[in-house]
């Protein structure tokens, strides 16, 4: 019996967990999926949610619900790797023994190092938790300056707080009350986003709805008992909400088992998934050091390769097969527009404007079924 242990229940675990189970035609191969919560959540709805109360459950569902039913779902935590025993201890107490192993561990919120969000006035939408204060701060808020700002590189969905600036614009308009609110959005370019085209673009929305980009800020630290965030170059911006991405790195247990790099990022080769110095160790997900976004989208599109070369091998071949980089990326420009992007490791991002209300309502909404019905499952 081979064993293949698939650590973390994200998108990217559950999704490659659910390929795998169903390419693999052999029944001598136990598939485990490692994952210590009950449900899976839609984390692009994090960013809506920081603006409605919708109930948790119209963007969750139970991971065994979507799983597999060859694989099977252990409910704990990995707390260390021996890559070479090929063993996995759990937070249960348990070690597993593997033949493969995938790791799809995500990222880390490493929000004590911003040391802020203990204060009521400053927020980030990257968590359950953290979206539903901010929620409460948004209804809250009477008027002043709302402050926009990532702390570093990378992070999850890079559209992520531009498209938030357009949505506090929406929101406070909605309220009748957008002559009272302030919007200012930090970033350490030149420009609002890194792809030139979409940057034009964003520059000219913010412009015609009175959105302040100040450029070059390159976070250092908040001061929060005055209400400051200061940049590198010692520039000090004055907020009375502040809505800070925090941190990203890489999981604990990759670190301490000595499998990431100086911010605890899986060394991947981003053709095979293959992680680097490991024959049997494959990567996918946010918690890999791809040179592409950090996103539900690469990890959808990189699974293929990593299932197809993981089952090759197990069958004796070579991993030859590749995933080139390839990716789409929406910037949400208000609730109902919109601008597409997509890309690869051979060409740079290219814009594909999408802005009829219409057609771009009915796909958000399809996303979503197709993310909890389809995506997840392994069928596309």
């Amino acid at each position: 019996m081979k064993t293949i242990l698939i650590l973390g229940g994200g998108f990217s675990g559950i999704n490659t967990a659910n390929k795998i189970a169903k390419k693999s035609k052999r029944k001598d191969v136990r598939i485990i999926l490692v994952e210590p919560k009950e449900h899976n959540v839609y984390e692009p709805h994090y960013l809506f949610w920081s603006f409605n109360k919708d109930p948790l459950k119209k963007f969750t569902i139970p991971i065994d619900k979507v799983l597999n039913r060859r694989v099977q779902h252990i409910r704990a935590a990995a707390t260390f790797i021996d890559t070479k025993s090929k063993t996995v201890d759990l937070t249960n107490g348990d070690t597993l023994f593997y033949d493969y192993l995938v790791l799809s561990t995500g990222v880390r919120l490493a929000e004590e190092k911003v040391g802020a969000y203990d204060k009521d006035n400053v927020h980030h939408f990257y968590s359950t938790k953290a979206t539903k204060e901010l929620q409460e701060a948004m209804r809250n808020f009477q008027g002043g300056t709302i402050v926009i700002s990532p702390a570093t590189v990378p992070y999850k969905c890079p559209p992520a707080p531009v498209e938030f600036a357009f949505l506090v614009d929406r929101y406070f308009r909605k309220r009748k009350m957008r002559d009272k609110v302030t919007i200012k959005f930090l970033y350490p370019l030149l420009r609002p986003y890194p792809v030139p085209s979409v940057a034009e673009k964003v520059q000219k929305l913010y412009d015609k709805r009175g959105i302040e980009f100040i450029e070059f800020f390159n976070y250092e630290s908040v001061d929060k008992e005055n209400n400051k965030i200061i940049s590198m170059e010692g520039d000090e911006i004055q907020y009375d909400l502040l809505v800070l991405i925090p941190p990203h790195e890489g999981q604990k247990v990759i670190i301490d088992s000595g499998l990431g790099d100086r911010e605890g990022f899986v060394p991947t080769d981003r053709f095979t998934l293959k992680v680097k110095d490991h024959e049997n160790i494959y990567a996918i997900g946010d918690g890999t050091n791809l040179p592409v976004s950090k996103s539900g989208a690469v990890s959808h599109f990189s699974a293929p390769a990593l299932a197809k070369n993981l089952l090759a091998e197990l069958e004796g071949k070579p991993a030859k097969y590749k995933y080139n980089g390839f990716t789409i990326c929406f910037v949400v420009t208000s609730p109902r527009r919109s601008m597409l992007l997509y890309f690869s490791y051979d060409y740079p991002p290219k814009k594909f404007g999408l802005h009829n209300l219409f057609i771009y309502g009915l796909f958000k909404k399809a996303f979503k079924i197709a993310y909890f019905h389809a995506l997840l499952r392994g069928y596309l």
